[in-house]
């Protein structure tokens, strides 16, 4: 299967929706917390801005959100598969322990998800971005 070009490539590879060919992010470790949030300015291979207007992330709070309660409801099924005898408190340690512990990757995959909303792969894109600079 070819993956490039595809919005599932750029998602969990964090690289560029347009190029995929730069990471997202400066720092790959999400557990980097001086680092978490820090993402270039642009792509250095195409020159797609990564904060397409100022505030733009904060669609992604809503992403995230929905990541959340996906896992949330994954682990509840998956405790109710493997553990059916399981408590409340039982279900919400595992729960919110393995979502704080979560938090980091949610966040950067939300920031994917949202941007790929918005920029659609382009295969010419470095190129045109190269044409671009020299003219």
């Amino acid at each position: 299967m070819k993956w490039k070009g595809t919005k599932l490539a750029s998602i969990f590879g964090m690289t560029c929706p347009r190029c995929q060919e730069s990471k997202l992010f400066e720092d790959p470790n999400p557990y980097n917390f001086s680092k978490i949030f820090d993402m270039p300015e642009r792509c250095d291979k195409c020159g797609q801005k990564y904060e397409v207007e100022p505030g733009f992330y904060y669609g992604a709070m809503y992403v995230s959100y929905a990541l959340s309660i996906a896992f949330l409801v994954s682990v509840f099924v998956a405790m109710l598969v493997l553990y059916p005898d399981f408590t409340v408190t039982e279900y919400l340690v595992i729960g919110i322990g393995g979502l704080i512990v979560l938090t980091p990757p949610i966040f950067r995959l939300a920031r994917a998800v949202w941007i790929n909303f918005f920029v659609k792969y382009d295969p010419n894109a470095v190129e045109n971005w190269k044409h671009h600079k020299h003219d």
